[in-house]
């Protein structure tokens, strides 16, 4: 009969046999599940984090596919280190930059900083009316302000224009 320590050994050998055959039968699928929970919580968290979770989640779930049938844990834990070096190396780049919005400022907004020149002087308390670029607007300002005066919109306050003298005027 065995002797207990040599017992022993063996059950510890069959348990890490065990392991290493569930990780080898399962690990696969663990990836899968760890991608789609990753893709899941981008949309939980909204596009903050710049599509990121969702391609590394997508990297997991390639990487469990492409590597189920071989039913071997490194191969999976390497295909999904090379997709996923190969993403933030090259990937990330691309789609950060083409999902970069560009801020343009547009109608009233785009009247901030723009010059003009006053067409009925501006008083402390009595708005005034101002021509920028092609149109005319009524205004107002902190200091008087005389006709043919060039200024520069500082801000909009419903339909007025907020201004102050340029500083060549000054």
């Amino acid at each position: 009969m065995c002797e207990p320590e040599l017992r022993i050994v063996v059950l510890e050998n069959l348990r890490e046999v065990m392991i290493l055959e569930f990780y080898d039968s399962w690990l696969w699928l663990i990836f899968i599940a760890a991608g789609l929970i990753l893709a899941i919580l981008e949309l939980l968290v909204g596009v903050s984090t710049g599509f990121d979770l969702v391609f590394v989640g997508s990297v997991f779930v390639i990487g469990g596919l492409v590597t189920g049938p071989a039913q071997s844990w490194v191969v999976s834990a390497i295909v999904v280190s090379l997709l996923s070096v190969a993403y933030v190396a090259f990937g990330r780049r691309y789609v950060h930059r083409r999902m970069l919005v560009k801020e343009e400022r547009t109608n009233v907004d785009a009247l901030a900083g723009m010059k003009g020149i006053v067409l009925r002087a501006i008083a402390e308390n009595r708005d005034g009316l101002v021509k920028v670029g092609h149109e005319e607007w009524r205004a107002t300002a902190e200091e008087q302000i005389d006709e043919g005066v060039e200024i520069v919109v500082v801000g909009i306050a419903g339909v007025t224009l907020l201004v102050k003298k340029s500083e060549r005027s000054s």
